[in-house]
């Protein structure tokens, strides 16, 4: 099985709770990742070290620019690889949880070929639609 565990995910984690609850702690990133509070401190001290997150006075968990961005890559071809999914009839709690073993695995090149080739097959499709006049034949 694949780890679930990497920094990206716990980046990614950061910036999914801050969206959701407007910060992030300790005990919020354990739960969300359903990891014990020692795995995380010992994460959030690795990325710190990597400068990719700070801490606040309030002891909430920020991003800095640099895991800012290396979070909302990894958010977002999440979100792509998840939105395929369910396209294709996978439902979306397995969709969710399987792009997420899915972008560990993937590289960024066949990733953005994948992209490519979806972005160019929905917009045939929606203008072979166009074409159409709205009618159904």
């Amino acid at each position: 099985m694949i780890n679930r565990n990497s920094s990206k995910d716990y980046l990614e984690t950061i910036l999914i709770l801050h969206r959701k609850n407007g910060f992030a702690r300790s005990i919020d990133i354990s739960r969300e990742m359903g990891v014990s509070k020692p795995s995380v401190c010992n994460a959030m001290k690795k990325l710190r070290d990597r400068e990719l997150i700070y801490f606040g006075d309030n002891g909430y968990i920020h991003l800095t620019e640099g895991g800012m961005s290396i979070a909302q890559t990894v958010y977002n071809k999440r979100m792509v690889l998840a939105k395929i999914l369910t396209d294709i009839g996978v439902s979306e709690d397995k969709a969710s949880r399987e792009a997420g073993y899915i972008e560990h695995a993937i590289s960024d090149d066949t990733f953005n070929c994948l992209s490519r080739f979806i972005y160019n097959r929905t917009h045939k499709l929606a203008k072979a639609n166009s074409n159409k006049g709205g009618r159904d034949e």
